[in-house]
């Protein structure tokens, strides 16, 4: 039977079973997100289905996750955070059936919408650790939390090919199903209530106007390049993605209630860890998306390598083990130093593996140097980014907050994968492959990302993941009011 948090003794003996519960449901929805990507051409075939409709698979996805992920967030800090997670995992699972059944779009649409509800998986297990834990215990404990996350999305490439060629397209949800089942009935037996927050469940009418807005901004960015980026459809999803943004905006700054509360945004720690988190998520999600497609080009193009699907995802072991290993140091590393110190020395590997990209990817071994030179700075960014935004608010906040950071990433990596398809569509050979030039375009675009994320980083204010921000996070908050 699960306890309550409040006793202390109980804490410090679960902590350990749940972390590891809590890492395995992050992983377990990173390999929901990321798997799909490399098969898209199979599940093409498999649900008779065009580009354009194969291209709905990562788009529902993406969409339902932007959409829930801050809401359910909310819900958590109000509701209890383990209560939600146990939901979302319920919702995982049952996205992955429905998936594994289909054998047409519409119905593996609905699955994949389904999964998009485990976007708020780390949000809430970075808010139950919160409620958990110690102060000095809670950086490391986000940070392998975060580590591990990131993992999953390049084992994901990595074990793609082989689900496919041993088991069927099926098993890409089956596998996931059985997982996250099994993750969720551990969590019933094994992770303490959090207890219920006294911040309100949110104002649904502002969560109404931040769904359609985030809606509106997503499709065009996932969609342009078949739309035309300047055709009125384009143009004017962007234009009412403003509008609806606005009138969200207004309308949590006047509820007694808000889902997202807007002077939590208005913290420095907050508003410039976002900003980092945004162009993270710019080169993240592009390098995991894109670098399979660039490795799995064919020989005949002159500067394509010709691999197979299992043999790219090999590839990105290397990256796998170092974003791994230096994700989980970056927890004890921002006790011992500035988190944003720890920040900033993973922003530089991930400019040098871009640069590195842009200037040498004739061979395998340079594309493996570059990507665990990037897996480095990923590793330590994204585990001192989520350490940094959970000591930045108070605890009542931590769900909706680290859930909008999330959010937020997701949203650059829209604009990275946006940005570079524009590239690679301007630079397409007559054979429909994109030319070298529109690859080293690419990939210097993505090195400016990255040199932007250090910058940004670097605007975060001085602050060591043992210092009371607790209290300071409630002080400034009040001090906006």
């Amino acid at each position: 039977m699960s306890v309550d948090v409040a006793e202390p003794s109980t804490r410090a003996r679960a902590a350990g079973f749940v972390l590891t519960i809590l890492s395995v449901a992050a992983v377990s929805y990173a390999l929901v997100q990321s798997t799909v990507n490399p098969a898209l051409e199979s599940l093409r075939d498999y649900v008779h289905t065009d580009h354009l409709g194969v291209g709905w698979v990562l788009t529902s996805f993406l969409l339902a996750s932007a959409v829930l992920t801050p809401v359910l967030g909310r819900l958590g800090d109000h509701f209890g955070k383990r209560r939600v997670l146990l939901v979302v995992m319920a919702l995982m699972t049952i996205g992955s059936v429905v998936a594994a059944l289909s054998h047409n779009l519409p119905l593996l649409l609905v699955g994949r919408v389904l999964q998009g509800a485990g976007g708020a998986t780390l949000p809430l297990a970075f808010g139950i650790m919160r409620d958990l834990l110690p102060r000095q215990r809670i950086g490391s404990a986000v940070g392998t939390i975060a580590a591990v996350s990131s993992v999953g999305g390049a084992v994901g490439v990595l074990v793609t090919g082989p689900i496919i060629d041993h088991l069927g397209i099926p098993w890409l949800f089956w596998l996931p199903a059985i997982a996250n089942g099994v993750v969720a009935l551990a969590m019933l037996r094994l992770v303490p209530h959090t207890g219920r927050g006294g911040t309100g469940p949110g104002d649904f009418v502002a969560g109404a106007f931040l769904a359609v807005s985030l809606v509106l901004l997503l499709l065009p960015l996932s969609l342009g390049g078949d739309w035309g980026w300047l055709s009125p459809l384009t143009l004017g999803s962007f234009a009412l993605a403003v509008l609806t943004g606005a009138l969200w905006v207004r309308t949590e700054l006047r509820s007694k209630s808000p889902l997202i509360d807007m002077q939590i945004f208005r913290l420095r720690p907050v508003w410039t860890a976002n900003l980092a988190s945004l162009l993270f998520g710019v080169t993240l999600y592009s390098a995991f998306g894109f670098l399979p497609t660039f490795l799995q080009l064919p020989q005949t193009t002159g500067y394509g390598l010709g691999e197979s699907i299992t043999v790219s995802g090999l590839i990105f072991v290397p990256v796998t083990i170092a974003q791994f290993v230096f994700g989980v140091a970056a927890g004890p590393l921002s006790n011992r130093i500035p988190a944003k110190l720890v920040l900033l020395l993973g922003g530089v590997p991930i400019v040098a593996g871009f640069v590195l990209l842009t200037l040498a990817h004739d061979a395998v071994w340079q594309v493996i140097l570059a990507t665990a030179l990037a897996g480095i700075g990923f590793g330590l960014g994204l585990s001192a980014l989520s350490a940094l935004i959970v000591h930045a608010v108070p605890p009542a906040h931590t769900g909706a907050a680290t859930g909008m950071n999330a959010n937020i990433r997701t949203i650059g990596g829209a604009l990275g994968a946006a940005a570079v398809s524009a590239v690679l569509a301007a630079h397409t050979a007559p054979g429909g492959f994109p030319t070298e030039t529109g690859w080293v375009v690419a990939f210097a675009v993505l090195a400016g990302a990255a040199a932007l994320g250090l910058a940004a980083s670097a605007l975060i204010p001085d602050a060591t993941a043992h210092s009371p921000e607790d209290s300071n996070a409630d002080r400034e908050l009040a001090d906006h009011r």
